[in-house]
């Protein structure tokens, strides 16, 4: 397993192998599959797709949309010709990754604040009956 990424890129590989596996043991759809782990995970499907697609193309699981190649039609140049589509990619999954490590945080964050304010009107009761 020494290919396989370490810390942050491991996410990535976690849910492509999830979605093989769902895909593959209840014959639905990749987008159904994305679906169900997302309600699973807490994470958008747009993100679980995201996540997936990246490590797809790395592994080279998956072809460009329409099966042809990523260069584009003959006698027209590429959008952002200059820019990879893999450094797009990479930087579309470290935001994809940030943001669902945020969610992660604020989601925390939350629940301290609800034990935070439990804390408080508890606190507030016992003052009121000390007097």
């Amino acid at each position: 397993m020494s290919d396989e990424p370490a810390g942050r890129g491991r996410i990535g590989v976690e849910i492509f192998e999830e979605i093989e596996k769902i895909v593959a043991a209840d014959g639905i759809t990749r987008s159904e599959a994305f679906q169900r782990l997302s309600e699973q995970t807490g994470r958008r499907a747009g993100t679980v797709a995201a996540n997936y697609y990246r490590i797809a193309r790395q592994r080279g699981a998956v072809r460009p949309r329409g099966g042809g190649s990523s260069a584009g039609r003959p006698g027209r140049p590429r959008k952002n010709a200059s820019v990879g589509s893999g450094d797009v990619d990479q930087a579309l999954a470290r935001v994809s990754q940030a943001i669902d490590d945020l969610v992660v945080v604020v989601k925390r964050q939350q629940k301290d604040l609800a034990r935070l304010q439990e804390q408080s009107e508890q606190l507030a009761k016992l003052r009121k009956l000390l007097g």
